[in-house]
């Protein structure tokens, strides 16, 4: 692991012990109850700093560190299920309730978890003290005899990847054969699925890490060549996809599952500081996991990817949805026009997800941006649907398409008369410097422009991390038109001020036309590179989408 990289990893393990040595310990004796994996996850790290010698802590500290963590340690394992004779064998709780004691076993915790205990308890043995050693062994020893990850590939998504990664490093901690050969051949059809369909989870922060995270415990810890082998491919393609979507720090484009942590700002990012390093380290970590137990490191080509973009740039990506039937039952097509700094992008088909957490579009800010240090670096307006609770910018209606055009986004919303749905678009603007009229709004978000125009009034109300912005429909309609422009690019044709910026993205020529007709909704827009953008809609049938009269196709849209 190169010098900076790993310092980078020892800094992240370093502020994760803090932080879980600042925890303030509940009743129970447990950190959380929210989530049991998070008591494994922080007092894993504190555990591995002080195995480290837990550089900069007095002695003092280091022994009070290294009882708590041990005891943490020990009371998750003491809440798995430990009886052969049970259905739920071999798993732990995930919420614990007011009583962990008596909290019911649930099979998501061993996914990761399972995987990251194996981990832990190869390369920290030596550290261990006799007692967590042996109830560690016993853990494991009941993961592999209960077989909670004998699941057969059907989805090929995450829970997949983890129940085929515990089954290779079950094979090598416990020599069997059989297991392993299995293990492998699971990865090896999940690496094939993936670069033949594409990755489902697009843009999907909490289990695309989750895959990374899974195959990079294989990779540590398993040594079976063959195994070892398709971990690795599995990671460089994994990375890849990370980088060709990475903005220093910030995942650009369409995601298909956003948590409170992914969106409207990126705050989920260990594993890209230690990789890349190009933006301030995390302060707090909403999901650890196994951010620095981890010895691998990507490859020159990844890094180059994700850091090393000369130009503006645009990304193309299709989708085919199938299982391991291999039976496609969809197509989805996601876009990007990434630059040095900004991205705009999002994905053209609108997708039901669980818990409807997808966000469609947005403008990412990099964060290492000053913007970025003031609150939130994503700036994207929906319509609230199932699961919106205001004050989360998360969880968009069904209703609405799209037009994507390099640094431009038209959206529009035709929500039928008859349906139960929300009144209101709810927008997210990073703070900055803003002039905001009646119908639109001029930004300057540090070496960004942004103009937003709506169809119908907006308002705006300023909060601790961002700007909220609200626009009613009318008659279930409304539109939104956002255009981004480099500050660099911008100074080149004389635009160097906010008010600059308004004269030249406010002129009367620049407005987008709105058409709310009796049949259908339009919108047209001539973008600052001359491009002629319409999309006009009757409900969710598009009449017309097109740039300088041509109909957008996805003929060159590729699979990644």
């Amino acid at each position: 692991m190169k010098k900076e990289t790993n310092e980078r990893r020892r800094l992240v393990l370093r502020l994760a012990a803090e932080q879980a040595l600042a925890l303030p310990l509940l009743d129970s004796g447990y950190w959380f109850h929210k989530d049991l994996r998070d008591n494994f996850y922080f007092a894993s790290h504190l555990f591995a700093y002080v195995a480290e010698g837990a550089p900069g802590w007095s002695e003092e500290n280091r022994q009070a560190a290294a009882g708590l963590s041990i005891r943490m340690l020990r009371q998750v394992l003491a809440l798995q299920d430990q009886n052969p004779d049970s259905p739920m064998y071999g798993h732990w709780p995930l919420n614990l309730g007011a009583d962990p004691a008596a909290a019911k076993p649930h099979v998501l915790p061993v996914e990761l978890m399972g995987c990251l205990l194996i981990l832990f308890h190869e390369k920290l043995r030596h550290a261990l003290p006799r007692e967590l050693d042996s109830e560690l062994q016993a853990a494991l020893q009941h993961i592999y005899k209960s077989g909670v990850y004998r699941h057969p590939l059907a989805s090929m998504h995450h829970h997949e990847a983890k129940h085929t990664a515990l089954k290779l490093l079950l094979g090598q901690v416990f020599a069997d054969e059989a297991l392993l050969r299995e293990g492998t051949a699971c990865a090896r059809r999940l690496l094939d699925h993936v670069r033949t369909f594409g990755f489902k989870e697009y843009g999907c922060l909490p289990w695309h890490w989750h895959w990374i995270q899974a195959f990079t415990c294989v990779w540590e810890i398993v040594q079976d060549e063959q195994a070892h082998e398709v971990a690795e491919e599995l990671l460089e393609y994994l990375w890849k996809l990370r980088a060709e979507s990475y903005l220093r720090g910030a995942w650009v484009g369409p995601q298909s599952r956003i948590w409170p942590h992914d969106a409207p700002k990126d705050t989920n990012t260990p594993h890209d500081y230690i990789q890349f390093g190009d933006f301030p380290a995390p302060t707090a970590f909403p999901r650890l996991e196994g951010a620095a137990l981890f010895s691998y490191e990507v490859s020159v080509a990844v890094r180059e990817a994700a850091m090393n973009r000369q130009a503006a740039c645009e990304l193309k990506r299709k989708i085919r949805f199938a299982g391991a039937d291999e039976k496609v039952e969809s197509e989805a097509h996601t876009y990007a026009y990434l630059t040095n700094d900004y991205a705009l992008g999002g994905i053209w088909e609108r997708r039901d997800e669980f818990d409807n957490e997808q966000l469609r579009w947005d403008v990412s800010l990099p964060l290492d941006t000053e913007t970025a240090a003031l609150g939130v670096n994503q700036l994207y307006f929906f319509h609230p649907g199932a699961y919106y609770t205001p004050g989360d910018d998360r969880h968009a209606s069904s209703y609405g398409q799209v037009l994507l055009d390099k640094d431009t986004l038209i959206a529009v919303w035709d929500v039928p008369p008859d349906a139960e749905a929300a009144d209101t678009l709810v927008g997210c603007l990073p703070k900055g410097e803003w002039h905001i009229e009646e119908r639109s709004g001029y930004g300057k978000l540090g070496q960004v422009f942004v103009a937003v125009h709506l169809m119908q009034p907006l308002s705006v109300t300023e909060q601790n991390d961002r700007l909220s912005a609200a626009s009613l429909l009318s008659n279930g309609r409304n539109a939104v038109v956002v255009e981004a422009m480099g500050v660099a690019e911008a100074e080149a044709g004389g635009v160097f001020t906010l008010e600059d910026w308004r004269a030249l993205a406010g002129a009367s020529d620049k407005q987008p036309a709105f058409e709310d007709g009796e049949g259908a909704l339009s919108v047209v827009y001539t973008t600052r590179r001359g491009h002629r953008l319409q999309l006009t809609v009757r409900g969710e049938t598009i009449v017309q989408r097109t740039v300088d009269g041509v109909t957008v196709a996805f003929d060159d849209y590729t699979i990644f």
